[in-house]
């Protein structure tokens, strides 16, 4: 294997993963603060060395070929890699701060609120947090803590379960206001928020739509009408502000339902049996910062646990959740883990 790293076009790799990683040029030139000309140049000068073209492009869009894919999945891998490098060899060379990945939505919905409190009570702590548009790779990205949906254990990692997902819809109080809800049933009638597949392909699991939410309760899915998102946090900002219903997850709303901004139109939930980990390596467990942040954290979430006991993730069992309206919740089979 070559190993010549002086004949890789390095500045042209960067506008291709840039390109790659927003499916645009534009946005691309954007991030790297030069023209969209010049992106064009890079990809071309790429393509020309490979002897391969990397993008299918239309009049309105791109998108990246089969090789195109291959070579973004590479390329992001040892980006990856040296970034963690960078920040390894900056660390060693100034205090070493606490780093912390989690899924931006995580990082949006529930740390935002609390995380004051934390910093506040712990000044000593030098906190860096990292919110990602996908679910942190302990292996690979380098953090000292990771909140991670799911888990693959593996060797030099320790993990403690957080929380499990449990789903339900919520809208806002002028939304209900003016429908019409008494059961299940009735939201297909109601303008229904979703997330859209671009969403989900950066997550290890698989979709969990209104579609498979409704088919917990016997319901068809054949809406009256669905707008669709690539980001969470902005798909509720929607529902807050009275667009729609939306999916929402225990850990991701419970702070808006305690405040009164969100409710829920009807009480019926379901226990998906998917689980999310603190995990974190055992060369930084020992360290001070990481056990306050650890302790925290645990203590933050350990209202998200469901109100009634989970049934076994291997199979399906319906029992109520909230006696007030005899809710039914649900337990579906498990989705492989991931780290």
């Amino acid at each position: 294997m070559s190993k010549d790293y002086r004949r890789l076009p390095l500045s042209a790799l960067r506008a291709f993963e840039a390109a790659a990683r927003h499916l645009s040029f534009t946005k691309a030139a954007n991030e790297l603060s030069v023209t969209q000309a010049a992106v064009s140049r890079h990809i071309l000068t790429l393509e020309d060395h490979l002897q391969i073209q990397l993008f299918n492009r239309g009049n309105q869009k791109v998108s990246l070929s089969p090789p195109g894919e291959e070579l973004f999945e590479a390329v992001t891998l040892s980006l990856g890699h040296m970034a963690a490098a960078f920040d390894s060899v900056r660390r060693r060379q100034k205090a070493q701060p606490l780093i912390v990945g989690m899924p931006m939505s995580f990082a949006t919905l529930f740390i935002s609120h609390r995380i004051g409190d934390f910093v506040a009570s712990n000044p000593k702590v030098d906190l860096h947090l990292v919110s990602l548009e996908r679910s942190p790779a302990p292996a690979t990205d380098g953090f000292d803590v990771s909140v991670v949906m799911g888990y693959l254990p593996r060797p030099g990692f320790i993990a403690t379960e957080l929380f499990s997902e449990e789903v339900f819809p919520v809208c806002s109080k002028a939304y209900q206001a003016h429908s019409q809800i008494l059961t299940p049933a009735d939201l297909v009638n109601e303008v229904l928020l979703a997330m859209d597949d671009q969403h989900w392909s950066a997550y290890p699991w698989s979709p969990f739509d209104w579609t498979h939410w409704l088919e917990q309760f016997g319901i068809s899915s054949s809406f009256k009408r669905t707008i669709t998102f690539n980001n969470y946090p902005t798909m509720m900002q929607s529902v807050i502000r009275g667009h729609g219903i939306g999916l929402g997850w225990r850990h991701l709303v419970s702070d808006y339902l305690s405040e009164g901004t969100l409710v829920r139109p009807v009480q019926e939930s379901y226990l998906t049996g998917r689980k999310h980990h603190l995990v974190i390596p055992v060369t930084a467990i020992g360290r001070e910062d990481v056990q306050i942040f650890r302790d925290w954290l645990t203590t933050q979430v350990s209202d998200l646990k469901p109100l009634l006991p989970e049934s076994s993730p291997e199979f399906i069992d319906a029992k109520p959740l909230l006696g007030d309206e005899a809710a039914i919740a649900k337990t579906a089979p498990s989705t492989p883990d991931n780290i």
